[in-house]
């Protein structure tokens, strides 16, 4: 049986994050629901959205860019890990990066959005980990009201 590349991805995070305990959602019937959820005596509960890309892009659907958006305008611990076919970085964005990175896949062939953190191979898993699991808000969540507004309105207004 051949493994899709997001299922290698997954199956490489499990494998070296073990002091995490990981559920794969494998939902089809709440759409833009991530991935996994992650939960660590750290920080709780957080959710992972995994992302192989091709040629540089990061597609997300409406319903992905919703979830992780709105729940991270909320407080909640969402992150995008994206990474190239080969696996040679680990790029983390913070959920509410999730509109940008949308916005950014339209207007160019590249994601121009920077990432949290990157990771490169050989990875530090537990700098993987403790990235995922550090208490407090994350990325950048402290977004002002007068910037979401802007992007949203970008989103409605751009053909």
């Amino acid at each position: 049986m051949i493994r899709k590349p997001e299922s290698k991805l997954w199956q490489l995070i499990k494998k070296n994050t073990p002091d995490i305990l990981w559920n794969r959602i494998e939902a089809t019937t709440i759409m833009g629901f991530p991935d996994l959820i992650g939960c660590h005596a750290d920080c709780g509960l957080f959710s992972v959205e995994l992302k192989v890309s091709k040629r540089g892009k990061i597609k997300l659907s409406p319903h992905q860019i919703a979830w992780n958006y709105s729940h991270a305008l909320k407080g909640g611990r969402c992150f995008i890990i994206a990474t190239p076919l080969e696996q040679s970085t680990l790029n983390i964005y913070g959920g509410i990066q999730a509109m940008d990175l949308s916005l950014n896949v339209q207007e160019s062939s590249l994601n121009v959005q920077e990432p949290l953190i990157v990771f490169h191979k050989p990875f530090d898993w537990k700098g993987v980990s403790n990235f995922l699991t550090q208490k407090g808000r994350i990325g950048d969540t402290k977004r002002t009201q007068r910037d979401t507004k802007r992007t949203q309105s970008s989103l409605l207004h751009d053909p």
